[in-house]
């Protein structure tokens, strides 16, 4: 059904990041896939919306048509090796569905309350990908609509996978299942250093004995916490490691991975979830993220408030994932403006590098 009420317009014009804000003409809200169909054949511009996590409008469409693409949200089939799902499913609902059978898709994002098609639309990138790449490199198959309106059957090369809704719209994934841990051994390793940090992770990834590995930097105030998010689904040893001291405890697999459902409600609270979010993401050549995560360690707190932090993946291919995380407070022009420059900073010392931005602003 399309939608013109000024309230949902005012929605679809709005994303996670609050800094773009282009105003549909309409927003569709399917029934069916046959809907959005239709819309397509009109030839008006068309751009499909999961969570609404984009950071730069990427989900917009100026004078067009957002297609809300949660409306379509089934589960529709588990296998051993594989789960059929519509794009507009959410990862917890996924996770729901194949952990009470012992599965779980190989690549999560932190946040699992995004939806499939969105997260496969940009790549979806985890501590896990340094064994399993991106979640697109999981797909098995998908159904897209192309810019027609026909509905065609992909493989894991199609072009719509990381395409950004732009190579045609996913309605439906086949998503590669792996066996899924009962628990996991969970290790939070502090730091000296950057140089520290990284050389651990790379020693990690080298030996492929976790399962999961993410650096951290926490700028908070005049202090600098460097940690290093390691787990292990067979307790692999730590012994080797540079650590200076370290926090571990076994818990579930579902609640590691879904450990970022609690911070949610903390944002809200703080008035710094609806509000702007000037992150940048880039990736780096190996041999130069020590210098990008310097350089971003000696920036000041107020360029992330005090939820901000700078996330670090390590990547198949000797490249890091390095996330700068940034928040602002409604209303406050002259800090998104500070956050902003601090981002073309970034991006410039990234491509300078030899490396790129993630996710650039269509």
């Amino acid at each position: 059904m399309l939608h013109t009420d000024e309230a949902i317009l005012r929605w679809a014009a709005q994303d996670y990041g609050d800094l773009v804000h282009h105003r549909p003409v309409a927003v569709l809200r399917p029934a069916d896939v046959a809907e959005i169909s239709a819309v397509l054949r009109q030839n008006a511009p068309v751009v499909p919306r999961g969570a609404g996590h984009s950071l730069h409008g990427q989900a917009q469409a100026l004078n067009g048509v957002v297609v809300d693409m949660t409306a379509l949200d089934t589960i529709h089939e588990v296998r051993p090796d594989r789960v059929v799902v519509d794009a507009g499913a959410r990862w917890s609902d996924v996770l729901r569905a194949t952990l009470p059978l012992g599965l779980t898709p190989p690549v999560l994002t932190d946040y699992l309350e995004l939806t499939v098609g969105g997260t496969l639309s940009v790549g979806g990138l985890g501590g896990a990908s340094q064994h399993f790449g991106a979640q697109t490199d999981n797909v098995l198959a998908l159904d897209v609509l192309t810019s027609s309106g026909d509905l065609v059957t992909g493989g894991p090369d199609h072009p719509a996978l990381g395409g950004r809704g732009r190579n045609g719209i996913i309605v439906r994934a086949t998503l590669r299942l792996v066996p899924a841990p009962e628990t996991v051994q969970w290790h939070r390793l502090h730091y000296s250093s950057v140089e520290l940090l990284t050389a651990d992770q790379r020693v990690l990834v080298t030996a492929g004995s976790f399962d999961y590995v993410e650096g951290q930097l926490k700028i908070r105030g005049g202090q600098r916490v460097r940690e290093l998010e390691a787990v292990s689904y067979s307790r692999a040893s730590l012994d080797g490691l540079a650590f200076d001291d370290a926090d571990t405890q076994v818990t579930s697999y579902w609640d590691f991975v879904n450990r970022l459902a609690a911070g949610e409600p903390a944002l809200r609270e703080a008035g710094l979830w609806d509000s702007p979010h000037p992150w940048c993401n880039v990736l780096v050549p190996d041999g130069a993220v020590e210098n990008v995560l310097r350089h971003l360690e000696s920036e000041g707190p107020e360029l992330y408030s005090e939820f901000g932090l700078v996330l670090a993946y390590p990547l198949r291919g000797s490249v890091f994932l390095v996330a700068a995380l940034r928040y602002a407070r409604r209303g406050d022009d002259e800090a998104v403006r500070a956050m902003v420059e601090a981002n073309k900073v970034l991006t410039k010392m990234a491509q300078e590098a030899g490396g790129t931005l993630y996710l650039d602003p269509l």
